[in-house]
């Protein structure tokens, strides 16, 4: 089983300035090529900063712009692969996007996009983005299996779920998580990797914009739940960890969660979905049978 050189990219970006950013990223991916590293992770909308607000739009790009051809040279020159947070423009220019570019030092690009989209307490993300949907789908890095995923996606189980049944072996999770959160992810990695049986990565953003704190203190945590690397909190790093893909074997060896998932665990989950939101579950998804546990 082959190992994977994880470099996490805790830095703190320019507000509203992309060009700055990707200096800085080009920077950070040529110090983790010293370190030897594979895939260097940088932090939710790192590109353009978190706190652009209604400048986002002005901000936006496609896979194509030319902030992320930068990017992508930049991981050309360094033989690296990268994950960076920022603002994508779709082709119709109707939508933006809280996304993250997935580049390849190959020349290869694509995009994730965040799914749940926070609008309580500080946060107010519907108001600038649409929110993802679809397929999952994985990213390839050295041959290993990644999925991806940006920071409250983290608190909804079925994404890491679904990644792990299509066979991820590492998911990666980027974040702006201020600091009364911080607690919550703490939390929450550990219990993705555990349940799934996958390393979980969450490169979190730090620094101070408009008052609001975010902390860093990402973390790599191991499939049995451990954590393997912990960043400081309220400072920069960029920390370089290995990441030995046998333990993924040997830990669903020995808690073989994904392999004791049944079909009626699905079907139940669909049907109280439904029943929750009031509605009947279409005629072609999978039911279950009332009183019986099995599925129709």
């Amino acid at each position: 089983m082959r190992t994977l050189r994880v470099a996490l990219a805790q830095l703190r970006p320019h507000q509203a300035s992309p060009d700055k950013n990707v200096e800085r990223a080009a920077r950070a991916l040529g110090e983790a090529r010293k370190e030897d590293a594979n895939l260097v992770v940088f932090p939710e909308l790192f590109l353009t900063g978190y706190w652009a607000k209604d400048m986002l739009y002005r901000l936006a790009e496609p896979i194509t712009g030319p902030h992320v051809s930068e990017l992508l040279r930049a991981c050309s020159e360094h033989g690296l692969s990268a994950i960076v947070g920022f603002v994508e423009l779709d082709e119709t220019y109707l939508h933006v996007y809280n996304s993250a570019l997935l580049l390849s030092p190959d020349g290869e690009v694509a995009a994730y996009r965040k799914r749940h989209l926070p609008t309580f307490l500080v946060f107010d993300e519907a108001r600038w983005f649409k929110a993802g949907h679809g397929p999952y789908s994985l990213w390839r890095v050295a041959g290993v299996p990644v999925g991806v995923e940006i920071c409250y996606d983290v608190f909804f189980p079925e994404v890491t779920r679904a990644y792990a049944l299509l066979g991820a072996w590492l998911v990666v999770a980027i974040s702006a998580s201020p600091d009364p959160s911080l607690r919550f992810f703490k939390l929450l990695t550990r219990a993705r990797a555990l349940e799934n049986t996958v390393f979980f990565t969450w490169v979190n953003l730090v620094g101070v914009f408009d008052g609001l704190g975010f902390p860093g203190g990402s973390q790599v945590v191991s499939p049995l739940g451990d954590v393997v690397l912990e960043c400081k909190t309220f400072q920069e790093e960029l920390r370089v960890v290995e990441l030995d893909m046998g333990l993924v074997r040997r830990a669903r060896e020995v808690r073989p969660v994904i392999r004791d998932l049944t079909a009626w665990d699905v079907a139940g989950l669909y049907d109280s979905y439904f029943r929750y939101v009031g509605l009947a579950p279409p005629a072609s998804w999978p039911r279950l049978e009332r009183g019986r546990g099995t599925v129709t």
